[in-house]
Order: structure tokens, then C-alpha cells, then sequence
């Protein structure tokens, strides 16, 4: 084919193939697929508490309970960083792993008003409004509930990590809901960044240093502890699932975020968080959520083991694409889509205080 018939032809192909993505049908076929995909994954990331009953039951809301002793050992005088949860081991055995709170000094206060609750209906309350949580955002974000089985998401929302109410603040529309957030998950800060809540930065700044002047003996104590935590974090974890585990990936996908950021400054610090954040969990990855994109989440789905580097790949590939994308003229194949086809307002595509 010549070069002058390709011209000639290439504007017909992208029309044709814009027409099909455009297609009601394919969309509608495109969103069972992801829903069935999306099912399949999440039954694959809880099994393990069904097919070893009744021994990994104990997994159940386990990070909401480890939370919520490590508040209630500093309101008792104790050091927050010796709190831990157990759970028998994979596969199950006789032994008990130890799980210890790794968590900053605003995240030991944000749970000490709960401290008065029984710890058990804590765990349930706390699992309840974790659930509700996973619902408003998907609303929030105009997404169909079923992606509430997002698999991440379902990870979250198995053990009861803070994570997914972080998550359900951060797109919440309040200033005042959106500064909690960092509370819950340090990392918050990045996407908050990402979509420009300074309001709600200011708000958590003004609180951090009122908490290092009110409460300094609990950051000293976090910080006598730090090396010791974070040194059995990174064991515990194995790097977890982000790029810290190579240095090599982690520069690959370095150079990815940065890419994507001269592009799309929201997308690349909502995924920064799952793509470099050291020792990273699975349930990281729902900060992929508020992009919307059905592509990036169908692969993201799959990663819930972190042998693979799976999720740093997966948004080195994302990246590459959109840089692909925009440089061969904005096909539009690659920008966040609703699945369903039905596209949220502008101002929840962007959600800010201020």
C-alpha cells in the first residue's frame, strides 16, 4: 500500500473503530464482561476465608481491630507501635502470625474516639461503615455499583482497612471530610495534591502541628519506633505489591508517573500511591477508581498477587498509552470511560472544595 493511499485510508480506519468503541452494544457487552471479571477476581481474593474455614476467619475486619488497639493501648499508657492482631498462617498450621500497627501519630488519634466502643462491635460498625463507604464512592463517581467488587476494593473492605473510608473522603465534597483522610492513610496526601484540596491540606497541616505540640510524647515515641516498624513492614510485606521491590521497576515507573504528569497531573498522583508507595497492599490499588478507565481496572483486577509487579506494569503500560495516545493524535480509546456510557457531571470528574 502506498504511502498516499494509507493517508487516505488511516482516517477512515479511526472512524470505524471510533464508531465501534461508540457502540451502545459493545458497551453493553464490554460492562457483563467486566462485571463477570470483576466477580470472578474478588471471589479469588476472599476464598481463602471460606475454603480454610473456619481458620482464617479471623482475617475478618482484621486491620479495623489492629487500628482500633493501637488507639486503645496509647489511651491506656501503653505504646501504640506494640499493638498487634493475630491469624493463623497460609496455608493453615498450628502457628499464628503477628501483625503489628504501623500506622503515624494521626492515625492513632483518629481512632481514639472509638476507643469506648467494645472492640468486637467496633470490628462490626466499623466493617458496616466500610461497606457504606464503598457504595458512595462508587455513586460518587458515577460508576454502576456493581464495581463495588472491584477486587481491591473487595480486599479492603475484607479486612477492614482504612483504605476504602480514606478513599470515600477523598471524593467526598467537604473540606472537612477530605483533611480526615490523611488521618486514615498518610499517603492520602498525594491525591489530595492530585486534585488540588488545598483547603483541605491547609486544614491538615494546621492539624498536624497542633498535634505535634499537644501530643509530642506520641511522636516521640513513633519515632523511637520507626526504624524497628517500618524494618518488619518491608519483611513482612516483601516490598509489597508497588515498584519498591525492584530498583529497576521503580525507576521505569518513576519515569511513567512523570510522563503521565505532564499529561494528566490528577491521574499521575492518584496512581503514584499503588505504583511507588514502599511495601505497598493490594487494596492500594483502588486509588485507581476515581480515573474511571474499565482497561486499567480489568488488569488491575488480576494483580492480587505481588510476585508479578503486576500493578506497577499495569500503570506503566496505562501511562504509555496515554503518551501513545496523545502523540498519534487522541484516538480517545485510552481516556477514562464509563463502562456503561453514561458520563458523571464535570464536577465530579474533578472533585475539590474549593
Amino acid at each position: 500500500m502506498s504511502l498516499p493511499h494509507l493517508r487516505e485510508v488511516a482516517p477512515w480506519v479511526v472512524e470505524m473503530a471510533r464508531r465501534l468503541y461508540q457502540s451502545p452494544l459493545l458497551r453493553r457487552v464490554a460492562s457483563a464482561a467486566l462485571f463477570a471479571w470483576f466477580a470472578y477476581q474478588a471471589w479469588l481474593t476472599v476464598a481463602g476465608v471460606f475454603t480454610d474455614w473456619p481458620f482464617h476467619f479471623d482475617t475478618v475486619g482484621i486491620d479495623g481491630r489492629l487500628y482500633y488497639r493501637a488507639a486503645a493501648t496509647w489511651v491506656a499508657g501503653g505504646d501504640p507501635w506494640t499493638a498487634f492482631t493475630t491469624s493463623n498462617t497460609w496455608p493453615p498450621s498450628s502457628g499464628f502470625v503477628h501483625f503489628l500497627f504501623t500506622g503515624p501519630p494521626p492515625t492513632v488519634l483518629a481512632f481514639v474516639p472509638f476507643v469506648w466502643i467494645p472492640e468486637d462491635a467496633f470490628v462490626l460498625g466499623w466493617l458496616g461503615l466500610s461497606v457504606a463507604a464503598a457504595v458512595y464512592t462508587t455513586r460518587r463517581l458515577h460508576l454502576p455499583l456493581w464495581w463495588v467488587l472491584f477486587p481491591p476494593l473487595v480486599s479492603g473492605l475484607a479486612v477492614g482497612n482504612p483504605q476504602i473510608v480514606c478513599l470515600a473522603l477523598l471524593v467526598s465534597g467537604s473540606t472537612w471530610l477530605q483533611s480526615l483522610a490523611a488521618p486514615m492513610k498518610a499517603y492520602a496526601v498525594f491525591p489530595m495534591v492530585g486534585e488540588r484540596q488545598w483547603r483541605a491540606l491547609t486544614v491538615l497541616a494546621v492539624g498536624v502541628v497542633v498535634s505535634v505540640i499537644i501530643f509530642w510524647p506520641l511522636w516521640q515515641t513513633y519515632a523511637a519506633d520507626y526504624s524497628k516498624v517500618q524494618d518488619w513492614l518491608v519483611g513482612f510485606t516483601g516490598g509489597g505489591y508497588s515498584a519498591t521491590r525492584d530498583p529497576r521497576l521503580f525507576a521505569i515507573t518513576a519515569a511513567s508517573i512523570g510522563a503521565l504528569l505532564l499529561l494528566d497531573y490528577r491521574a499521575a498522583f492518584w496512581l503514584a500511591v499503588p505504583a511507588l508507595w514502599p511495601a505497598s497492599q493490594y487494596f492500594y490499588a483502588t486509588f485507581a477508581m476515581p480515573l474511571r478507565s474499565p482497561w486499567l481496572a480489568f488488569v488491575l483486577a488480576a494483580a492480587g498477587t505481588p510476585n508479578a509487579s503486576l500493578v506497577p506494569w499495569t500503570i506503566v503500560a496505562y501511562a504509555g498509552c496515554r503518551v501513545v495516545g496523545r502523540l498519534v493524535g487522541g484516538l480517545g480509546l485510552l481516556q477514562p470511560v464509563i463502562p456503561d456510557g453514561n458520563a458523571p457531571p464535570a464536577a465530579t470528574q474533578r472533585t475539590r472544595a474549593d
